[in-house]
């Protein structure tokens, strides 16, 4: 299976649908590889265990989040407008439902299982300090003041997921309309200007 084909994508469906559903410990290799149509060879020939499908599982989850990871701050345009694009994209990700199903799945096996967490989030690890990018690079370029990077990007994206992420993954809430977000991406950019004294 070559990672971009059908089979490719037919297994890692049937995966984040066994797993959503059953969990890693119920989840078993030889059901994935019926509904998925391939041998237990052919799977077993790509994924030693299902720990190795789950891994690439959490992977797609991450490279969901690469276009934040991405947005590098910019002198010549204003704060406003840069935070309102990175709540842009960050918000695009609470109204996808395969990015929901992903994270529901991780924070589960997260909980159920210490050793599970420690590995998730030395994966997590570099995503996080992605994620702090752009506030890393306004910080060094003096437009944060005084506050670290790591407090401004959690003051920033804390106010966004609390209404548009963690309210749709662990409560089942519908993602928010467009006029809704857009309210959202306005206050919650000017905000973060105003709490660290920043012009727009």
């Amino acid at each position: 299976m070559e990672p971009n084909n059908t089979k490719q994508n037919d297994v890692m469906c049937v995966a984040i649908e066994e797993f959503a559903q059953r969990g890693l410990v119920g989840t078993t290799m030889e059901a994935i590889a019926k509904k998925a149509n391939v041998s237990k060879r052919t799977l077993y020939k790509h994924y030693a265990n299902k720990q190795a499908l789950f891994d690439d599982v959490v992977l797609l989850l991450l490279s969901r989040i690469e276009q934040l990871q991405n947005y590098h701050y910019r002198s010549d345009i204003a704060v406003y407008h840069q935070l309102k694009e990175l709540a842009r994209l960050s918000l695009a990700l609470g109204s996808d439902q395969d990015y929901l199903t992903l994270s529901r799945i991780v924070i589960i096996e997260s909980m159920r299982d210490k050793q599970q967490a420690a590995r998730l989030e030395a994966k997590f690890l570099d995503c996080g300090k992605g994620l702090q990018g752009w506030f890393a690079q306004a910080h060094a370029a003096g437009v944060l003041n005084d506050i670290p990077a790591d407090i401004a990007a959690a003051f920033f994206y804390g106010g966004l997921k609390k209404m548009a992420y963690w309210e749709q993954v662990i409560q089942w809430k519908p993602a928010l309309d467009d006029e809704k977000i857009e309210q959202l991406i306005d206050l919650t950019s000017r905000f973060f200007i105003s709490g660290i004294k920043l012009q727009e």
